[in-house]
């Protein structure tokens, strides 16, 4: 028990000390790795925490097995849920089984691993990571994977403010994932999360840049990806509203950014108002927009309702991320 408050104590630590970022860098880095896994959330399956006890009963049934698959999953939502530490030891166990076995899967872990690690400010942990799984990828030729460490490491590159390096492997992550279609019957198409991740990196990339306006065409193809894969009010819908609400605003379109950036915070309440960061995030960014619109007391209704969230049992304190 004392080992585990020490490890937890010493992950807190090293975010507290990691590099500073805005906001957008960290959102989005927050977005890639719970996209595709929260997304699930908008396809009928149980609620989170449901899954996630029930596959905890399953990996205590079987301590030490050959099931590295079911260790992965478990480390995913433990993720959405921003049980970080938890993820963290999970994701452990799914790369220790699942070496010299699967490598595809050993790629994604490590993937899925490099994002938590990226969440938490841990960038040279998370690079690391990245690259071992594009390697793995490239010998594989797992085309969609490929696509994905190159949009991962467009973002932390973003999150480390290299920006030329990070608009070049996001136009690499956007050209490999262009297709809709596999390129051969043997393998997977890319996903429509995947698509939408590497278009939206480079949005946020070209927002960075200070070129906002060159953002907006890529969030408008990944709504409408997004519009004919899920629901209204769904995490990625949500999200990808809230960034063109972002994009429009830092282009000087305030009307239209407003009703964007309304829609989107509304969109992924409904998903992740419990507290999640990524939507902690959005609505202290929403907040400050109607502030500097001169709707004072619309944002100070928003950021009290930020102030009442509550996290779950088992997170990472919010304020511990690094988030600025």
């Amino acid at each position: 028990m004392r080992t585990r408050a020490l490890r937890t104590r010493a992950l807190r630590t090293r975010a507290l000390r990691t590099k500073s970022c805005c906001w957008r860098q960290v959102l989005i880095l927050l977005f890639a790795s719970s996209f595709a896994h929260a997304s699930a959330q908008d396809r009928g399956v149980d609620p989170l925490p449901q899954q996630i006890h029930q596959l905890e009963v399953i990996t205590s049934r079987s301590p030490g097995v050959k099931d590295g698959e079911a260790w992965l999953k478990l480390a995913r939502l433990r993720q959405d849920a921003a049980r970080y530490r938890d993820a963290e030891q999970a994701y452990r166990k799914a790369i220790a089984l699942l070496k010299s076995r699967r490598p595809i899967l050993l790629a994604e872990a490590m993937d899925d691993m490099g994002t938590l690690y990226a969440e938490c400010g841990e960038y040279a942990k998370a690079s690391r990571l990245e690259r071992k799984a594009l390697a793995i990828r490239e010998q594989e030729d797992d085309v969609p994977g490929i696509g994905r460490s190159h949009t991962h490491l467009a973002l932390l590159l973003l999150a480390k403010n290299d920006l030329a390096s990070a608009d070049g492997e996001a136009q690499v992550a956007v050209t490999v994932l262009g297709r809709e279609t596999a390129r051969s019957s043997f393998q997977p198409s890319p996903s429509p999360e995947d698509r939408m991740s590497a278009l939206v990196s480079l949005s946020l990339i070209r927002c960075a840049m200070g070129d906002c306006p060159s953002a907006i065409p890529q969030l408008k193809i990944a709504i409408g990806i997004a519009n004919r894969n899920y629901a209204e009010s769904s995490i990625p819908v949500g999200f990808l509203t809230f960034l063109l609400g972002y994009a429009l605003w830092k282009s000087g379109d305030v009307p239209t950014a407003e009703e964007y950036l309304s829609t989107g915070t509304r969109e992924l309440s409904t998903q992740l108002s419990w507290g999640h960061p990524m939507y902690v995030r959005a609505m202290q960014q929403y907040a400050e927009f109607l502030a500097q619109t001169g709707k004072a007391r619309e944002a100070q209704e928003v950021r009290a309702k930020i102030s009442r969230f509550e996290q779950p049992p088992g997170t990472i304190d919010i304020q511990s991320l690094a988030f600025r």
